[in-house]
């Protein structure tokens, strides 16, 4: 093996590690949002305030990081951010609360179907072409996320349908991340509005509700946003590492991780469902990344 050979594999191999430990955070992050809503023994806190915590704590670990990075935090088209952490803020508050009703890797799984969603406005409002392999992509993936929401049979369970409204929230808002990554500014511009905006949007919702925190909740609910944030990070140096196309399929690692948490935290048994499912969901994925190529 050359020495360019080695240093490539040496980046390759980053990367990897990055998208490890970053999907570990995102799982982390989702297994803190299930524990303090269903954890009895402390306050009854709803998915509206869990939300707002976790992008107001992530907008105050971000501002020493924009101090210490000579960032001001500016844009020229608020609206356009505003638009995406609406979308994204929704997307949150409909998993955390699927959360509370299906198990946390079955809600996992069906959020990774937002690529889907993704595709489909892109190519009605982006102007994005779509062949037929990205079109068979979506059926698939569609195919997985009703093998993982009715098992059964039963589809139109409410835990699948607002897991499914999840992922289509969340589908809007990378297709509005598309958008918005025209405007020019620094990523961590667009880092900062995603949660600032967020728990803007949140809070007039989130504060008439508020549930003082029982002491040992605090914590839990600050963590939410700090993991969300060095995860948010830490793939973005990754995909600045290494190839995007190598990077994205790696995300599906956080199915893995949230299916221990579901095991090892909440009794969760996964079923044959949730892996063919899964299986579908991450093809799909892999065909889509491959046909944007």
């Amino acid at each position: 093996m050359s020495l360019q050979d080695g240093e490539a594999r040496a980046v390759l191999m980053r990367a990897v590690l990055y998208m490890a430990v970053a999907t570990f955070l995102f799982a982390t992050m989702n297994a803190l949002a299930k524990y303090i809503m269903i954890t009895p023994g402390g306050a009854s806190i709803g998915a509206l305030q869990v939300t707002f915590c976790r992008y107001l704590s992530g907008t105050i670990f971000l501002l020493p990081v924009l101090l210490w990075a000579r960032v001001v935090p500016r844009t020229r088209h608020p609206e356009k951010y505003a638009l995406r952490a609406g979308f994204g803020a929704a997307g949150v508050v409909l998993m955390f609360l699927a959360f509370q009703t299906i198990p946390l890797a079955n809600a996992t799984a069906i959020g990774f179907s937002s690529p889907i969603f993704t595709m489909i406005l892109a190519v009605l409002f982006l102007g994005e072409r779509a062949g037929r392999m990205r079109w068979l992509a979506a059926a698939i993936g569609f195919s997985g996320v009703i093998a993982i929401a009715g098992p059964d049979g039963n589809v139109l369970n409410t835990g699948s349908l607002i897991a499914i409204a999840s992922a289509l929230c969340m589908g809007v808002e990378v297709a509005a991340l598309k958008w918005v990554s025209r405007l020019g500014d620094k990523p961590l511009v667009m880092l900062f509005m995603g949660n600032f905006l967020g728990a803007v949007l949140v809070a007039p919702f989130a504060i008439p509700t508020w549930v003082w925190p029982e002491p040992w909740q605090w914590l839990p609910l600050a963590g939410t946003g700090l993991v969300a944030i060095v995860g948010q990070r830490l793939t973005l140096t990754a995909m600045t590492t290494a190839d995007a196309s190598f990077v994205a399929p790696l995300l599906y690692a956080t199915m893995i991780f949230s299916g221990l948490y579901g095991v090892l935290l909440f009794g969760e048994v996964p079923g044959w469902s949730l892996y063919a499912g899964m299986a579908l969901i991450i093809a799909s994925g892999l065909m889509l990344a491959r046909s944007a190529r």
